[in-house]
């Protein structure tokens, strides 16, 4: 099939032309803009103070560790004195 009426085809190419860039400026003018945001639920928030609490807490494995050496060597020494008082304290926690 022939068109012999350029006129007209270059008047119906230009129409979709001028709807492709207006769907470009409306697309673009539509998108909101985003900002990141994070909002810690109230259990994220307790999990993250109970980390901060964590850190704070000394470390006691290089005291297990000398116990386990000395217990290894054969030169730990129980006191019973204060293994007594242990079970005591904890009995009269519970």
């Amino acid at each position: 099939m022939i068109i012999s009426n350029k006129a007209a085809v270059q008047r119906v190419a230009q129409v979709y032309q001028e709807q492709r860039q207006a769907n470009r400026v409306r697309k673009q003018a539509g998108k909101p803009s985003y900002n990141d945001e994070v909002t810690l639920s109230a259990e994220g928030k307790e999990m993250q103070a109970m980390l901060q609490k964590l850190q704070t807490v000394p470390d006691i494995r290089p005291r297990a560790e000398e116990i386990k050496v000395a217990v290894q060597d054969g030169t730990y020494q129980v006191s019973a004195r204060q293994i007594a008082q242990g079970i005591i304290n904890y009995q009269n926690r519970s």
